[in-house]
């Protein structure tokens, strides 16, 4: 006779999703992380950064972005 349970919690595990949207395009970029902490630092290693210049703050940019204001910086650094 077949008998048909719900499944055995012993073998589930909770799985964190840290989403991070880019403060200036918008793009999106979601990893596996126990906690936020444990996520920034996974965003960190992909390039994702919050910046400061001298009149603005930005929260989280995108790899593509941070290139785009480390760009300007140089130039602006150039002029």
């Amino acid at each position: 006779m077949l008998i048909l349970k719900k499944p055995d919690q012993s073998e589930l595990e909770v799985i964190t999703m840290v989403r991070c949207v880019c403060c200036n395009c918008t793009n999106e970029e979601t990893v596996q992380a126990v906690s936020k902490e444990a996520a920034a630092i996974q965003l960190q290693k992909l390039g994702w950064r919050a910046y400061e210049t001298d009149d603005e703050i930005g929260a989280n940019a995108c790899p593509d972005c941070v290139k785009g204001l480390e760009e300007i910086e140089r130039e602006e650094s150039a002029a």
